[in-house]
């Protein structure tokens, strides 16, 4: 329902006799800045196909004169390459001709290929290459700098709306200090369809230490806005690096993949030849045109190994990524046990679980990747057979799975760089949560699920007690933040139903509000401590960053992600609700009033489509505000239900509100037209609460 146009000065008259005074809308430039259309999760090319993504940066086209035949195009797809580029970074239009002819060539056999050129070019130049079937979409920029980001954003906004089943690839920067700020700038503002980059860790004289670290930020940021991620590796002797050998190619190649990795793309397939400058030794084809033993390599690895285990691979979900046996790297996360796998012995190797994107199947495939690209490892990794009734080997050769003689323990023997792929077969089923609830009381903490159909599982003790909660959901598995006293513990449930244990966090004193969200792949937690709002972040290696003073004056705070950034609610004990925004590269906007209301007693915030919706308990009365697209607020509008604590998620698109009056749980939703369900009660419910949190959905995956 659209609620009817009040003059300001009717608006402020109306505040006064109900003791709210709105604010209009001095942050619209602020939410504009942070909106951004989001990436389409529907039939891309080849991110939503049924080939895994293999692609190679310098194809034969690179070297105009010379290689750009279909003979050599041929040979590419030979080599079990699914895609290539066409086109310089020049933008130069007299290249438009060659570009056509390039693409002839890859309609004939069969690769797909990405036109390189820049957002504007794209815009004007897309409709004369939708004739190729292979032209598939754009390459807009290699390793950005964050001041070109606006321009990427903007470009690629323009792209979506004309052309939204072109593929927009943007290749970012390794690791180079201040990555994961770098990483979630640009995914908050550009929005993008997929997320690349490029890191090469095999140095002449060592190999990179930081390999992990950096898939292990990236892959959460991936998690977090729900699109695959990339990456290039390398296959040329360039600079400091060197070439790299058979094994080292399928170890670049294996521990990506371990970590999630979506598409594999290659630096490069060709040679430079010495006016591109730069001191480049033989790809896998030379300068001269001839094959290297690397294409050989590579070609046996695409059709052994990478084509038919990718394929597995492509549309599950990367659950979890550890390191089992041995030294494990620094920021990454060593091996725990779990509802699936209970311990490791032998050689070092990278342990990648996955699930189906269908969070009720109790099935897991683990991906088990040597260590070294140098030695053999023999490992065994026991497995809960409580939970696991089969395991069954991947064959890459037939694309079947063979059982295993046993279910209790996985025994392997991998040559250098290589993995091997396994199903861990599970009966029944997990629930799927629609909604999630934590509610607390002076004796005990409980959670509860709603499922899709609105019935409810639970509510079920987790122990406690707890004064304060907070609660958010990350690729399906739910963070729980508890404070006891003055004391602060986090858990985590996993998308399978088991929790972990419920660790310490650490001790605030004063504090009287705390809020979570987690923001691609952190979580980010603020508290209102001492009439200050405090941050603190945990990162994706399981550290903790903070608690930083962000000298803020408030007595409660909520916070909820939106479009890559963290949106912080304040509210002041004289009643003033203020709205700031920490921004992906770890900003924060200036602090915006947008409403007073009299006797607030507990606030909750969360997004609903593109929408901000705040939810507030003001003098014993239910009220929810909300942010349009436009930046602009919407009145606060009273419910007419009792509410002395609230919280806030996204239901079926729709807004789901929880709130407690007199001890008791109740739910109401905001339907997409403005109009409210009716009333009622959490069933199962304690009925002396007197805190709660909720969470919705996480982003589902693309694909």
């Amino acid at each position: 329902m659209t609620p009817p146009t009040i003059a300001r000065r009717g608006i402020l008259q109306l505040a006064a006799a109900a003791g709210i005074l709105p604010f209009l809308p001095a942050t619209k430039a602020l939410a504009q800045t942070t909106k951004a259309i989001a990436a389409p999760c529907s039939a891309l090319p080849i991110i939503s196909g049924p080939e895994f993504p293999i692609g190679a940066f310098w194809p034969p086209s690179m070297q105009e004169n010379r290689f750009n035949t279909l003979e050599k195009f041929q040979e590419m797809k030979d080599a079990g390459f699914t895609f290539t580029f066409h086109g310089r970074e020049n933008d130069d239009p007299g290249q438009v001709p060659f570009v056509h002819t390039s693409l002839d060539f890859t309609d004939q056999v069969g690769l797909k290929a990405l036109v390189v050129a820049s957002p504007e070019n794209s815009l004007a130049r897309r409709q004369e290459f939708t004739r190729h079937p292979s032209f598939i979409g754009f390459r807009l920029a290699d390793e950005p700098s964050p001041d070109k980001f606006p321009r990427l954003a903007t470009g690629s906004a323009k792209l979506r709306e004309a052309a939204p089943n072109l593929l927009l690839n943007i290749n970012l920067l390794p690791d180079f200090g201040g990555w994961r700020d770098y990483i979630h700038e640009f995914a908050s503002t550009v929005q993008p369809h997929m997320l690349s980059y490029d890191r090469y860790p095999l140095f002449k004289d060592h190999d990179f230490t930081g390999y992990c670290a950096e898939w292990q930020e990236f892959r959460a940021a991936g998690l977090g806005l729900g699109v695959p991620t990339w990456i290039y590796i390398l296959s040329v002797p360039h600079g400091p690096y060197r070439s790299p050998t058979a094994a080292e190619l399928a170890w670049q190649v294996n521990v990506s993949l371990a970590y999630g990795c979506k598409g594999i793309q290659y630096f490069t397939y060709s040679t430079p030849d010495a006016r591109e400058g730069g001191d480049y030794g033989p790809a896998l084809i030379d300068v001269d045109g001839n094959r290297t033993p690397l294409y050989d390599a590579a070609k046996t690895l695409h059709a052994s190994w990478l084509a038919p285990a990718g394929a597995e691979l492509l549309p599950l979900v990367s659950e979890r990524v550890v390191h089992a046996n041995g030294s494990v790297p620094s920021s990454v996360q060593p091996f725990s046990p779990d509802a699936f796998l209970t311990g490791t012995s032998g050689n070092p190797v990278v342990l990648g679980t996955f699930r189906s994107k269908d969070r009720k199947p109790r099935t897991r495939w683990l991906l088990v990747a040597n260590w070294s690209h140098s030695a053999s490892a023999q490992a065994t990794i026991n497995v809960n057979t409580s939970t696991v009734t089969g395991i069954s080997r991947f064959d890459p050769t037939t694309r079947t799975y063979t059982a295993q003689p046993t279910a209790a323990a996985i025994t392997v023997s991998l040559a250098p760089g290589a993995a091997a792929f396994y199903r861990l077969d599970a009966a029944g089923a997990s629930l799927d949560p629609q909604a999630q609830l934590v509610l607390a009381s002076d004796s005990a903490v409980h959670h509860a699920i709603q499922q899709a159909d609105d019935s409810w599982a639970g509510p079920n003790p987790l122990g406690g007690p707890a004064r304060l909660v907070a609660a958010s959901e990350f690729n399906g598995a739910l963070n729980v933040m508890e404070m006891t006293g003055d004391v602060i513990y986090h858990r985590v449930r996993a998308v399978d139903g088991s929790w972990s244990a419920r660790n310490l966090f650490g001790e605030l004193r004063g504090v009287s509000s705390m809020t979570a969200a987690v923001v691609l792949g952190s979580l980010q937690v603020a508290f209102a401590s001492g009439g200050v709002v405090y941050h603190v972040m945990q990162v994706p290696d399981g550290r903790w960053e903070g608690p930083n003073r962000l000298g803020d004056a408030a007595n409660l705070v909520a916070g909820t992600e939106l479009h890559g950034t963290f949106q912080l609610i304040q509210v002041e004990a004289s009643g003033r609700i203020y709205h700031r925004v920490r921004r992906g590269n770890g900003t924060w906007s200036s602090r915006n009033l947008f409403v007073t209301m009299a006797g607030v007693t507990s606030v909750a915030v969360t997004v609903v489509g593109e929408e901000m919706m705040v939810v507030i308990a003001a003098g014993g009365q239910l009220h929810y505000a909300i942010q349009h697209t436009d930046g602009s607020w919407q009145w606060p509008t009273q419910t007419g239900d009792a509410a002395d604590q609230v919280a806030a998620s996204s239901v079926g698109g729709e807004l789901q509100i929880t709130a407690i009056s007199g001890g008791q749980a109740y739910t109401r939703r905001r339907r997409a037209d403005g109009t409210l369900t009716a009333r009622a009660a959490v069933p199962g419910a304690p009925g002396n609460l007197t805190a709660l949190a909720s969470a919705g959905r996480s982003v589902e995956h693309c694909p």
